[in-house]
């Protein structure tokens, strides 16, 4: 199994500046074998993962940083918004930071969920097949700035541009892979089958998730795309103690902690929440059913958890 971490929260119990404590953690998480690390393309922290006045950091501003202090690593937003920036503008932003990183930038994208966010922002909250609808044709304008010799002329339903110049051109041939993320059958999982290199579902248990590959790749055959080349991911929280009812409990009180969300109930799936060997259990559970990467949260990046992680699982488990 493939291991990466996404970074939801700039909380770190054990740094005073969250800036850099979200460098000091990707250069510990590539140090023992993680493969990916992301950011979250919002614009303040959402209420199941912090508080709204906690400290957030634009994504795109801080995935370069993040390159230079990595080596290995792929980065990502996980997930981009199609309507927080310019399509062509984000296109640019992809070029560059795949120059910063050497060519591991992914382009992690969806199509857009938080209504309070857009409104407060000012940007406008269409339905959800408009907003996958722009999701597709961001992800078209980009390729095309990509791989099309400048001057780029591009027209779609949303997005047009003309007698556009990028230069230089991503470091990876064809440009940064692209990753679009949610579960929705209908709408989000043709354009998985239809646009992308790899595949993110957060939060869903091994059985779920083993559906929806099925769902995915009979949009695969629809489309007439390769199933089997497209990378399959999963988000998963975490929390690590020695008792698997410690853990739970822990997890309730960092939950707690955000004032704004109540815990996933414990009769419901929250995720890997248990002693390392239940942990261990559940990355193989995904593993069997179809998973070739599991993206790890740890909740509000506790230390135990963390490195428990960092000595425990991943160091046996890659």
């Amino acid at each position: 199994m493939r291991f990466g971490y996404h970074n939801a929260s700039f909380h770190y119990p054990e740094h005073d500046d969250a800036f850099e404590g979200a460098m000091a953690l990707a250069r510990r998480l590539e140090d023992v074998g993680f493969e990916w690390f992301s950011v979250m393309d919002h614009l303040w922290q959402l209420p199941f993962v912090g508080v709204r006045d906690e400290p957030f950091f634009d994504a795109y501003t801080t995935l370069p940083a993040l390159a230079r202090e990595t080596e290995t690593m792929d980065l990502s937003a996980l997930v981009t918004s199609p309507h927080y920036r310019n399509p062509a503008m984000l296109g640019r932003q992809l070029a560059t930071l795949d120059h910063a990183s050497g060519g591991r930038a992914v382009l992690g994208i969806g199509a857009g969920w938080f209504r309070e966010e857009y409104e407060a922002y000012g940007f406008e909250f269409p339905e959800i097949p408009t907003r996958v609808h722009q999701l597709r044709d961001t992800v078209n304008l980009v390729r095309a700035m990509w791989t099309e010799e400048s001057p780029v002329t591009f027209e779609s339903d949303y997005h047009d541009v003309e007698e556009l110049y990028l230069e230089p051109k991503p470091v990876q041939d064809g440009g940064p892979d692209v990753l679009v993320g949610g579960g929705g059958e209908d709408l989000t999982l043709k354009a998985v089958a239809d646009l992308a290199d790899r595949w993110n579902v957060p939060g869903v248990g091994p059985e779920t998730f083993a559906h929806k590959l099925g769902v995915l790749e009979g949009h695969c055959e629809t489309f007439g795309t390769d199933f089997d080349a497209i990378e399959k991911t999963v988000a998963q929280t975490v929390v690590i103690r020695d008792d698997a009812a410690d853990a739970h409990e822990v997890y309730e009180d960092l939950q707690g902690e955000t004032a704004a969300a109540d815990p996933t109930p414990r009769g419901e799936y929250r995720g890997l929440i248990g002693t390392v060997e239940d942990v261990k259990e559940g990355v193989d559970e995904f593993e069997e059913a179809g998973a070739e990467m599991i993206v790890l949260r740890a909740e509000r990046n506790d230390p135990e958890t963390i490195d428990r992680l960092v000595e425990d699982v991943v160091p046996e488990m890659r």
